[in-house]
């Protein structure tokens, strides 16, 4: 029986670019929601083809700010992955979503188009941290966005960023204790890094040295051990049994299928393995899909 595939799609917009961020996002005033639908789906289909045979076993909706879909195109790829490959036993079906007050009404409504797990952008329980990352969300935000995932997902997780300019280790803890307090089975805690294009970079921007950035990663390994969340790979740590699907098909060198702008995917064709990535532009991806 041939190995069950993963599957990326890539929601490419958002409300407004962060200045830390280095992903395929982008900012734009319209966005023709029947075109892209259109277009994700005539690219599954293609996939589709080159993958008869193969279930999937995680689907993941990535950006951007995949929360800024429409419900009804987010469940119309569902059930096209269903159609056209079928889902293995109980899949991992994640969106991830910002904790704003508009994107977590619409937590009920993605729920029911299929997704079983969010992935929340909260990146920190500080307003004054969160002002600096340029978020768009609150503190009080962010907690009742947790609240309500928790109420409506089977799973959720959710981002934390460390390593701000001065950010002490006592401080830190004590953040990431907070936040433990929210935390299910899974949680992504990245270390702020000034990557080359972005705001930050171009405002020289400087985050925490290398020996605060060491001091902090000991103790975020150190404090999510200890809360029985042992890291599964460099950012992300998980219960034993909880980690994230998608991660580990891209650690451990599973196949993927990457839909949309900028997505990479890999694919194992004659006993090798084949990269693959999407045209980056996203108007040029849909001319070039339709």
């Amino acid at each position: 029986m041939s190995q069950p595939i993963a599957l990326y799609v890539h929601w490419p917009f958002c409300e407004v670019k962060c200045p830390y961020c280095d992903f395929n996002s982008h900012v734009t005033e319209s966005i023709d929601h029947a075109a892209w639908q259109s277009s994700l789906l005539k690219e599954l289909s293609y996939y589709a083809a080159e993958t008869a045979g193969r279930a999937v076993a995680s689907l993941y909706f990535g950006g951007g700010t995949p929360s800024l879909m429409r419900a009804h195109t987010v469940a119309a790829i569902i059930d096209a992955a269903a159609d056209l490959w079928g889902f293995t036993s109980n899949p991992e079906i994640t969106l991830e979503a910002n904790p704003s007050s508009t994107e977590a009404g619409l937590f009920k409504d993605y729920y029911n188009a299929g997704v079983n797990r969010a992935s929340l952008g909260i990146q920190s329980l500080k307003n004054t941290s969160l002002a600096y990352l340029g978020r768009r969300h609150n503190v009080d935000e962010a907690k009742h966005a947790l609240n309500t995932a928790a109420t409506i997902f089977d799973r959720i997780s959710f981002d934390m960023i460390y390593g701000l300019p001065k950010q002490s280790p006592s401080a830190w803890g004590k953040e990431l204790e907070e936040a433990l307090e929210f935390t299910q089975d899974h949680l992504s805690v990245y270390q702020l890094t000034i990557e080359p294009g972005t705001a930050f970079f171009k405002k020289k921007t400087k985050a925490a040295d290398e020996i605060l950035a060491a001091d902090l990663f000991t103790l975020t390994r150190k404090l999510l051990r200890k809360a029985g969340l042992p890291a599964y790979e460099v950012s992300n740590h998980a219960r034993i049994g909880s980690e994230s699907r998608h991660n580990l098909s891209c650690w451990q060198g599973g196949d993927y299928i990457g839909i949309g702008p900028g997505a990479h995917g890999r694919l194992t064709r004659g006993g090798k393995f084949i990269a693959t990535h999407q045209i980056h532009n996203p108007n040029r991806w849909l001319e070039h899909v339709a």
